[in-house]
């Protein structure tokens, strides 16, 4: 099925008229013969924008009831069994409610152009991820709803709809944006002449970058690199290598060095949302095991070619006379790095008696590492062995990876295989709402399922793994419980292998 358009209409505030310059196009694509259909439209209390909407049709909203509440959302669902030639859907960065198939309003979209329905949408610069940074530095404002990079990057069109800011201010002291009592609000904080002005730029030199990415099919010789850690100050430097990456037209990896085997929960859950961030920035996620992280930083980066290393100054380092960022530089003298200060440490320092026991245990947390290390060669090789005396190579891989994670698993290749651990019934694999999540990762080529941002009501996970015929699928069963981080950071590892095995069963 041939992938559908996306066109954005992109602007840098509420009010620029991005929904009224949208439905005015719809109006003249539908005077020319086009099936347009009104998938979501934000509610506004601007009626020269809603006289744009009359005369079009409108889908259903899903109703999803939320402590007490009753809210209307965008369903997807209706909007693929209508299936119309063009669909608009406002409000790119929305969060859906609890209980809606997807997490984020930029998911449902994702998936209706993958099956092939062109949308049109609305979406302000200040809510695309690899700016929020500078957004909140340059405005104070922390925006929490924000879309992927490569959502934007990869859009088909995208219309810039622009209006000078003394010219917003003004629709704004008029009510023509918001009613009289929250205009004098917003007047008094975000809507100030320098917050505008630098949205403004910020969002005309980001359709520029994204322009020029497009359009650039050179060499890509800077390989920029991100050392990443569960501490919070991780997300400001994988942001940085983001920027950096735009502005040198390449792509970033971020490497996570695993060197104590367990986690704590905080730990787990912050490294979990970093790795997220390094997908959704369009980064590649690299994981790594060793007791000396410079070592292992620095043998990675030679493989690699890495010209460009962005690390974080850590606490650690204050008042020692030789740093961790200075073994780095002495290591790598070849590489330009850049080191950013770690503001948020306060949280992770250890007090002295905390710092001697965990010196005096440190064999145990050694030997942790060294476990998660071992299960993951280990996994590899079993593999790699068994596979060659098998003639049901999509089983092997299932018998194999029950073993190791204790669950029950399904691959989902050129051939369907289950493996089921310890006696569980795994016929709900069959069922037609699991059926329904593994066919949407096949099609989207995005992890769903229990634990992941899609489907969450499912009794398993689905993970894809890449093919040169699209995407076969690995299902975990979450009966008895998620994933771990750990776990999921070992599939990771795999997931080349699976690949290639998986391929070649394919012919």
């Amino acid at each position: 099925m041939a992938r559908g358009r996306l066109k954005i209409f992109f602007g840098y505030s509420a009010g620029v008229g991005k929904t009224y310059a949208m439905l005015k196009a719809a109006q003249e694509a539908k005077a020319e013969g086009r099936e347009v259909v009104i998938g979501y439209l934000e509610p506004h209390d601007r009626p020269d924008t809603m006289r744009l909407a009359e005369g079009l049709e409108r889908l259903p909203l899903r109703e999803i009831a939320y402590k007490g509440v009753v809210l209307r959302e965008f369903d997807v669902d209706a909007a693929l069994a209508r299936r119309p030639s063009l669909l608009l859907v406002d409000e790119l960065a929305h969060t859906n409610a609890a209980g809606s198939k997807n997490v984020k309003r930029w998911l449902d979209v994702k998936e209706l152009v993958n099956s092939g329905i062109e949308v049109w949408t609305t979406v302000n610069v200040q809510h695309i991820e690899g700016l929020h940074d500078i957004v909140d530095a340059a405005t104070s404002v922390d925006v929490s709803e924000r879309i992927p990079d490569e959502v934007f990057d990869f859009a088909d069109e995208v219309v810039l709809v622009d209006v000078e800011p003394e010219t917003l201010i003004e629709r704004m002291r008029e009510g023509k944006i918001y009613d009289r009592t929250r205009a004098a609000m917003a007047l008094e904080n975000f809507f100030k002449t320098e917050h505008l002005s630098a949205l403004r730029e910020l969002y005309l030199r980001r359709n520029a970058d994204r322009i020029e990415k497009r359009n650039n099919n050179g060499e890509r010789r800077t390989r920029i690199l991100v050392l990443i850690s569960p501490s919070p100050s991780a997300e400001r430097n994988i942001h940085i290598a983001a920027r950096m990456a735009e502005a040198y037209h390449c792509r970033f990896s971020a490497l996570y060095v695993e060197r104590d085997g367990d986690l704590s929960d905080r730990s787990a859950e912050n490294l979990k949302r970093h790795m997220r961030l390094v997908k959704d920035l369009g980064g590649e996620l690299v994981v790594k095991y060793g007791c000396d992280v410079v070592e292992t930083v620095a043998d990675y980066a030679r493989v690699a070619g890495i010209t460009d290393l962005v690390i974080g100054k850590t606490w650690q380092s204050v008042g020692k006379k030789v740093g961790l960022e200075e073994k780095f530089v002495a290591r790598m003298p070849n590489i330009q790095i850049l080191i950013v200060p770690d503001s948020a440490h306060t949280g992770y320092r250890r007090g002295g008696v905390a710092a001697f026991f965990e010196r005096l245990f440190l064999p145990k947390k050694l030997l942790g590492k060294y476990r998660t290390a071992n299960r993951t060669l280990d996994i590899h090789n079993v593999i790699e062995r068994e596979v060659r005396e098998s003639d049901f190579p999509e089983q092997t891989i299932a018998d194999v990876l029950a073993r190791a994670f204790l669950r029950s698993v399904a691959v989902f290749g050129g051939r369907t295989a289950l493996s089921a651990w310890e006696g569980e019934d795994v016929s709900f694999w069959q069922e037609e709402n699991e059926r329904a999540v593994l066919a949407w990762v096949q099609k989207n080529g995005r992890a769903a399922g229990r634990g992941s941002e899609t489907l969450r009501g499912a009794k398993a996970v689905y993970l894809p793994v890449p093919t040169r015929e699209g995407f076969a699928v690995l299902s975990f069963s979450c009966k008895r419980g998620k994933l771990s981080v750990t776990d999921r950071l070992i599939f990771s590892q795999v997931v080349p292998l699976l690949g290639l095995i998986l391929q070649a069963a394919e012919r």
